[in-house]
């Protein structure tokens, strides 16, 4: 496979991304003996014949650069510009992606625009990444790179065969109906979903929620001690049929003013019980909807963006969120998902979830002797710890010492990242999928782990033996 990759980074050689690059050339050529790489500075804003010839001969397009204010770099965006209004024929259908190393909270603008930008230009957009850069030397961070790599090389082989994806390890999809009343296009949506993904290899369940009994939260917060709602309703039964033992869920619904409506809110609003340290699972998600009378593009956003953040606090892949438009559309989401599966790949929602969690964080310490689980949960992750001062930092007191303190800072990085051995280990992928979401919740609201026999018991009984479960507490 032929990668062209522009660089738009001013650094240019001392460019981080770049590096993050470097090093997935260095994974695909030397030990694997795969892709040709063409890595070109890019960050003046013209096309020159060089860039002109490796975009026209590549299989994949990635785009590496900086997030400057919860954007893409200027260098970038002059970039995208030209290349939409003078060289449109060039890139148009072409398979292109985007990598950034700047992993904080607002990169999911940025990473917005670019999708916008592609779409818009014709281009197959393949879900993008952003890392942290210091996490790229950590086992976890090169692991996500990996595995995110690699499902982007599956999917523009996809784009460019057309082939149906098999599942490489038989898994389990839902399909969400989230509509308040049967909707033809919705239903059909959904229909051709089904066949697609069990013709791909998986197990796959509709749950359609107007036909459960789900009452409205109260806000009552009987449950941010005990995990339990003072409701007995089809909530519990219905989120168990969601999650457990889910490796996918694709969403179905209306648009209704940036949500899929009250169905899916009043059982959105439920989760509450669960706690604020979010579903902590990894599952593939999509959501797919077509739009009311009264819906308008912002409105399109800001179902994105709520998607995003609700994802972003536990640890769902968001694959798309599409507006429904025929059944083709809907059956390449499906292969996307497939791809997504097979790859492997680990929770990217990064842009928003360590922001998130860390506003949760205050609020799990403010009511920690009502919800004593959160906030074991997120001292747990370091949410609570406070940086000490480095006594060794100085104020920069000129250009030329700012000009030598990121040389300073770059070449190790760069120095390490070159002479890193060996493939990445890939972990076990949701290894609790099996064991109630809502039994571990309530074992962490009492400060416990979940019992052993817990976490042997078959799915079956877990999903129809609720007397069982009450036993064991």
């Amino acid at each position: 496979m032929k990668i062209c990759v522009l660089n738009c980074s001013p650094k240019n050689e001392q460019s981080i991304t770049l590096q993050a690059v470097l090093l997935l050339q260095k994974w695909f050529q030397e030990k694997l003996n795969a892709d040709e790489f063409g890595i070109l500075p890019a960050f003046s804003g013209t096309v020159t014949e060089k860039i002109e010839d490796a975009v026209k001969n590549a299989d994949l397009i990635i785009m590496s650069g900086a997030v400057f204010h919860f954007d893409v770099h200027s260098s970038m965006g002059k970039l995208l510009d030209v290349l939409s209004d003078d060289h449109y024929d060039l890139i148009k259908d072409k398979p292109i992606t985007f990598i950034s190393t700047s992993g904080m909270v607002g990169d999911t603008l940025a990473h917005n625009r670019f999708e916008t930008w592609a779409k818009r230009n014709g281009l197959r957009y393949i879900n993008s990444l952003s890392l942290e850069s210091s996490e790229i030397l950590s086992p976890v961070g090169r692991e996500e790179l990996f595995c995110w790599f690699r499902y982007i090389r599956a999917t523009a082989g996809y784009y460019n065969s057309s082939s149906l994806p098999q599942a490489k390890t038989r898994g389990r999809v839902v399909l969400l109906d989230t509509c308040e009343k049967g909707i033809d296009k919705i239903d059909s949506a959904i229909k051709a979903a089904k066949q697609r993904f069990e013709a791909s290899g998986f197990d796959t369940d509709v749950i359609t929620l107007r036909d459960k009994v789900i009452h409205q939260c109260t806000g009552c917060q009987s449950c941010f001690s005990n995990r339990i709602c003072i409701y007995n309703d089809d909530w519990e039964k219905t989120f168990e049929d969601l999650y457990l033992d889910t490796d996918m869920i694709v969403y179905f619904g209306e648009l209704h003013y940036s949500t899929l409506g009250n169905c899916y809110k009043t059982f959105l609003e439920r989760h509450a019980s669960l706690g604020r340290s979010g579903i902590e699972d990894e599952v593939i998600k999509s959501y797919f909807f077509i739009p009311d009378k009264k819906t308008e593009r912002e409105d399109i956003t800001g179902f994105k963006i709520q998607c995003e953040a609700f994802d972003g606090l536990n640890c769902s892949y968001l694959s798309d969120v599409w507006e429904i438009e025929n059944n083709d559309k809907i059956k390449e989401m499906c292969d996307k998902m497939t791809i997504a599966y097979n790859s492997d790949i680990m929770p990217q929602n990064g842009f928003l979830k360590e922001g998130i969690r860390h506003g949760f964080s205050k609020i799990a310490a403010s009511v920690k002797n009502r919800c004593p689980g959160d906030y074991s949960y997120f001292k747990g992750i370091g949410c609570y710890d406070t940086l000490l001062p480095n006594p060794n930092v100085r104020w920069l007191d000129n250009a030329e010492d700012a000009r030598k303190d990121r040389e300073a800072r770059l070449m190790p990085y760069k120095m390490t990242l070159l002479h890193l051995e060996g493939l990445p280990t890939i972990t076990e992928r949701r290894k609790n999928k099996s064991v109630s979401v809502i039994e571990r919740q309530k074992a962490a609201a009492r400060g416990d782990e979940p019992s052993e026999e817990l976490m042997r018991m078959p799915q079956m009984y877990l999903k129809n033996s609720s007397v069982l479960i009450g036993q064991m507490k």
